[in-house]
């Protein structure tokens, strides 16, 4: 099977990136690109990947009593397809607020989320497209956090060339990362994790993201995070010259997020809330192109009110203005 990892991890376009991230971020937004399958009231929490060419995105579910889920949606060549492509829950307990790449070294797919057995849990396929063809569960971290009503949520990974980083948030003003050597990944990252940014609940809720910039030397690396505004839910950014290293602000006001009601251009939500950037590739440097720039991200009408898990999030895609 060596002779297709090429096409597996295909990207969606070249990528030779010659451009900068924006200091001022603006957008355009689709309208909502699909609504949940009969059974289910919310689609959120999405992630993605290119392959062979396509979109392949997991998310999180919602049904109309009190149960969380997970899903993929069939692959689809355009964003205008998505309305379209078949959802396939998945089976076999939580596999909440998802996470999916391709490990590089290891020739394996990842597929990392929350609410397992421990904190943060990780299953492992040859074939992504198959939502209920992952690996058992397996321990990706196992450690707690304090001052957090919800405990460590919304995980997200990263690699350089020399370790492997998981990043995450506890919807308490803090984001944490934990680390291991490439070579011993997948793996469990223990139970101790360093916080590497402090601010308000608001200013840094959860739905973090890392990402590193393709294009940049010294390489460059961008964080989002999730907070909440005055207008709804918006994502701050963050750029780091290394994974291990300290996070400098960069859109991080309401006013002028990474993403918001006040830049996104969208007229159907005014949140945007916790997504993935469009990357380049599948593996495990989560690369984006500054050039290209697309978010995917949950949002939901205004006027909707409620149970939180009953909210009617449904996906939505900017687009960076040139």
């Amino acid at each position: 099977m060596l002779f297709n990892i090429g096409l597996l991890v295909s990207t969606l376009g070249g990528v030779a990136a010659q451009c900068a991230l924006p200091s001022k971020y603006s957008w355009t937004s689709s309208a909502a690109l699909a609504t949940p399958k009969s059974g289910w009231v919310s689609l959120k929490d999405f992630t993605h990947v290119p392959y062979n060419g396509q979109h392949l995105v997991y998310a999180t579910t919602h049904d109309s009593g009190s149960t969380w889920g997970s899903m993929t949606f069939a692959l689809f060549s355009d964003w205008s397809n998505m309305s379209a492509a078949t959802q396939t829950g998945m089976s076999g307990g939580y596999t909440v607020a998802p996470t999916i790449f391709y490990f590089a070294p290891k020739s394996i797919w990842v597929l990392a989320y929350q609410w397992g057995p421990t904190a943060f849990s990780y299953k492992t396929s040859s074939n992504p497209t198959n939502p209920n063809g992952w690996s058992s569960t397996q321990t990706l971290f196992s450690g707690t956090i304090s001052g957090s009503s919800t405990g460590a949520i919304d995980q997200t990974l990263i690699g350089d060339s020399a370790n492997m980083y998981l990043f995450f948030a506890g919807d308490n003003g803090k984001i944490y990362r934990a680390s291991m050597p490439i070579g011993k990944f997948p793996g469990n990252f223990g139970t101790a994790a360093t916080v590497v940014l402090s601010d308000t609940t608001n200013n840094l809720f959860e739905a973090v993201q890392v990402y590193t910039v393709a294009g940049t030397n010294p390489k460059q690396y961008l964080m989002i995070v999730e907070a909440i505004g005055a207008n709804g839910r918006y994502f701050r950014s963050f750029t780091a010259t290394s994974l291990g290293g300290s996070w400098t602000p960069q859109a991080t006001s309401e006013a002028a997020p990474f993403a918001g009601k006040a830049n996104s251009g969208a007229t159907w939500t005014n949140d945007i809330s916790h997504g993935d950037l469009i990357r380049t590739n599948a593996d495990e440097t989560m690369t984006i192109d500054p050039c290209n720039l697309q978010l995917l991200y949950q949002g939901l009408s205004p006027s909707s009110s409620g149970t939180y898990g009953l909210l009617p999030y449904r996906p939505g895609l900017l687009t960076l203005k040139k």
